[in-house]
């Protein structure tokens, strides 16, 4: 059964995501995964991913991540992307989000696939002293973070760890 290992508040820079969009017509069986194998199989991330090796501009943020908005006026949007700096560069056939620079809180799950997907920390969230908060314009934002290699290494249980983030 997953777990909450880990909580702790992370500051991020102002930031650009760099990605592609999909909303819920794009879920095959209530899940993305199809899109994520899309990505992996037609190696999307290397016109965006920053080379290991480069300095990281902000704690994991050379992870791959799965951005969600959520609104209860606009349609559900779930990014596939990442984190660059500011004013990064957007190779054509990708789409961008601006972020300025703000807190987040980060919420650590251990467990296997596909249970660790269907943990939901907001209800501890108040608790543990955080508000999920909108943006400016009225956006809940929130992201998976697949940080090597604590997710793409499992334990000798065969446990990995997702990280859930939440704009606070």
């Amino acid at each position: 059964m997953p777990e909450i290992i880990k909580v702790y508040k992370q500051t991020l820079p102002a930031t650009r995501f760099v990605g592609r969009c999909y909303g819920e017509e794009d879920k095959v069986g209530n899940t993305f995964s199809k899109k994520w194998g899309e990505w992996f199989e037609n190696n999307l991330f290397a016109p965006i991913e920053i080379k290991c090796g480069d300095k990281e501009h902000f704690e994991d943020s050379t992870s791959y991540y799965g951005l969600c908005r959520c609104s209860q006026d606009q349609p559900f949007q779930y990014w596939i992307g990442v984190f660059l700096p500011a004013g990064a560069q957007v190779p054509e056939g990708y789409d961008s989000i601006d972020f300025d620079a703000t807190d987040i809180a980060v919420y650590w799950v251990k467990g296997k696939e596909p249970d660790i997907y269907f943990v939901d920390p907001t209800d501890r969230m108040a608790k543990d002293g955080y508000k999920w908060a909108p943006d400016k314009d009225g956006y809940m934002w929130c992201f998976e973070r697949y940080a090597c290699p604590r997710f793409t290494e499992p334990d000798k249980d065969g446990n990995v760890i997702l990280d859930l983030c939440f704009f606070i």
